[in-house]
This record gives structure tokens, C-alpha cells and sequence, in this order.
């Protein structure tokens, strides 16, 4: 949290030398009649860039479904990161990210984690980066027992423009526990995004979350989201 606090703090003062970037993202799902559901998910990212240099970032994410009036799904997380570029191909970043499941097992899951990020492919229509780095972890379960963790963390993306309108965006995010060796993680997501005007656009998107040890009280150990949502870009 000392983290989190200092980056914040860091960032608002330098906000006015800025270059902004905002990015929100709404999904919405109400049924009635013969079956009662409703779906709300929500994400937010919030960039400011000093100097090409500096980058700042926060990011934002709810998700809550509910069928005939009972809660079967709520995730919450939000985090900041603060990226510093060496050069044009590599940069180094430090972050802090809490996120929260109760039916995943845990209230809460501290994230802090640190490494190193490199531009494998820097083009118009194509971008691709790798990051490698270590991550601390404080989670908080249902149990009430909380578990410290260190893991190594590796992370890749990859952009591609098929053209003006249409984008589509896969990364994948492995884990291996260093604490616990049969406690490593995966995390994959895959989107299309087709864009309406310089501003909105529709996104649809498939996420995996897989833990090979969930915490106790979890049902399942792959999480997985299928989201079509409005987006709005500048």
C-alpha cells in the first residue's frame, strides 16, 4: 500500500505536464420475465505519459451477476503502475494491485510486484512486448488465514491493427510460485475491438484465470468471462 500511496502522490503533482489517456469500458446485461438476470462489468485505464518517459497508470476492473435476485459472481481490482523507458525497446516498472473474489476464496490479494519490459516489435499495425519480473502477494482468505507468497512473474502481448477500424489483442501471464511449487497461476485474455467513430467502439473479449491451488472454498480452478462491452477511447 506504501506503494500505491507513493505513486499516487507522484503522479498528481506532475499531472498538469501530463499527456492524458483514458480508456472506459461498460458492459451491461438486465433479463426479466420468466427468468431474472443481471450482469455489470466495468473497466477503467488511465494513463499519463511525462516526456515519453514517464508513464503512469491506473487500472480498474468490476465485474457482478446476479440471477433471480442471488449474487453468484462479484470480482473487483484496482491498481497503479509506474513504468520508466530506458530506451526505445526497453523500460523498467514497479506496481501495486489489490483485487478481491470471495467466490474465488479470498477478500483480499495484494499484488506488488516489479520487473522489466521489452519491445520485441515496435509497428503501426503490430506491437510486441514481453515482461519478466517478480511478484509478492498477500492474500487474505475466507478462512481467515493469510498466505504471503513470492512468484516469478512472466507476461506477453501482442497488439495487431488489421486496419483503422478493427484491432484485435491477446496476452498471456504466467506465475510460477516460488513459496508453494503446485500453487502457479495463468492468465490469458483475447479481444476484438471494432470501432464506431474516433471515440466509441464495441469490444468483446474471452478471459482465463487459472489457479492450480485455489484458495479453500473455491468451486473450480478456471475462471473464465466472455464480456461484449461499449468502449470509449481518447
Amino acid at each position: 500500500m506504501k506503494i500505491l500511496i507513493a505513486s499516487l502522490f507522484l503522479f498528481l503533482s506532475t499531472l498538469t505536464f501530463a499527456n492524458i489517456t483514458n480508456e472506459s469500458e461498460l458492459g451491461i446485461l438486465l433479463a426479466h420475465g420468466n427468468s431474472d438476470s443481471e450482469s455489470w462489468n466495468a473497466k477503467e485505464i488511465a494513463g499519463w505519459n511525462l516526456h515519453e518517459i514517464h508513464l503512469f497508470k491506473f487500472t480498474g476492473r468490476y465485474l457482478q451477476t446476479k440471477t433471480n435476485g442471488v449474487e453468484n459472481a462479484r470480482f473487483w481490482s484496482g491498481g497503479l503502475r509506474y513504468d520508466r523507458s530506458l530506451n526505445q525497446r526497453l523500460g523498467i516498472f514497479i506496481g501495486e494491485m489489490i483485487e478481491s473474489d470471495k467466490y474465488a476464496g479470498f477478500n483480499q490479494k495484494y499484488n506488488s510486484d516489479l520487473g522489466a519490459k521489452y519491445f520485441l516489435i515496435q509497428e503501426t499495425k503490430l506491437n510486441c512486448h514481453i515482461e519478466l519480473g517478480y511478484r509478492y502477494t498477500v492474500e487474505n482468505q475466507l478462512t481467515g488465514t493469510q498466505n504471503k507468497l513470492h512468484y516469478l512473474r512472466g507476461y506477453t502481448e501482442v497488439l495487431k491493427h488489421f486496419n483503422e477500424f478493427v484491432s484485435t489483442q491477446f496476452w498471456f501471464e504466467y506465475l510460477p510460485n516460488l513459496t508453494i511449487a503446485s500453487d502457479y497461476q495463468m492468465n490469458s485474455e483475447l479481444s476484438i475491438t471494432a470501432a464506431l467513430n474516433q471515440i466509441f467502439s464495441i469490444k468483446s473479449g474471452y478471459l482465463l484465470r487459472y489457479d492450480n491451488l485455489p484458495a479453500p472454498g473455491a468451486l473450480a480452478k478456471t475462471d473464465s468471462l466472455f464480456t461484449t462491452a461499449l468502449v470509449a477511447k481518447y
